[in-house]
């Protein structure tokens, strides 16, 4: 599975199917979002672009009851702990599962286990534009403790968006508490709008 291209693809996500280990679970853990969001371009380690490593890193992820990630390990190195870390870090942040569950409908403790390709691009490669006009809208809620909530995205006005948005730019995110007049927090209901638009040809 490869992540979404928004500019020069540096990134390719492959995700393998868990390892059996011993659980009782009857419904295994699964992705929330898309794991081809969980990381972006911009995650790319910048000492390792500049100094052209890449390499693929394999990772287990050991999920409490909940769905959230608790210990990421290394499996498998990709030769360069520049990328690892990157690696555990930012799933540690942004994957988050369905809980698994055992035969009673409990949810339960699970692991997951994948593998993130870290590449660099061709420089030879022609440079990749995004279709025009590409408007991102990404409304979403700020609860009273900052946490955010209810993340939808469109492009173009057209609904579902890219989800890569929500994950990657809101949730697990915290945001300024605005209060009423009283000095309660309160529930916001925010949008931020991103693209481009051709504005005019030039002969």
């Amino acid at each position: 599975m490869k992540l979404p291209r928004l500019a020069v693809p540096l990134l390719s996500l492959v995700i393998v199917a868990a390892a059996p280990v011993p659980s009782a679970a009857a419904h295994r853990a699964t992705p929330l979002v898309s794991p081809g969001t969980w990381l972006t371009d911009a995650d790319y380690p910048r000492d390792a672009a500049r100094a052209q490593i890449d390499g693929t890193t394999a990772f287990r992820l050991e999920l409490d009851k909940a769905g959230v990630p608790q210990r990421c390990t290394i499996t498998s190195s990709s030769g360069s702990a520049l990328l690892d870390n990157a690696t555990c870090d930012k799933l540690m942040i942004r994957a988050r599962f369905t809980p698994a569950k055992d035969a009673r409908g409990r949810a339960i403790a699970d692991v997951y286990n994948g593998r993130i390709t870290w590449r660099l691009p061709d420089p030879n490669a022609p440079a990749q534009m995004m279709s025009i006009p590409h408007m991102i809208k990404v409304t979403f809620y700020v609860n009273p403790d900052g946490t955010t909530s209810d993340c939808t995205a469109t492009l173009n006005d057209v609904d579902p968006g890219p989800p890569e948005m929500c994950a990657n730019m809101v949730l697990n995110r915290h945001f300024p508490v605005q209060n009423d007049a009283a000095g309660k927090p309160i529930r916001q209901k925010l949008r931020m709008i991103m693209g481009i638009e051709k504005v005019a040809n030039q002969p």
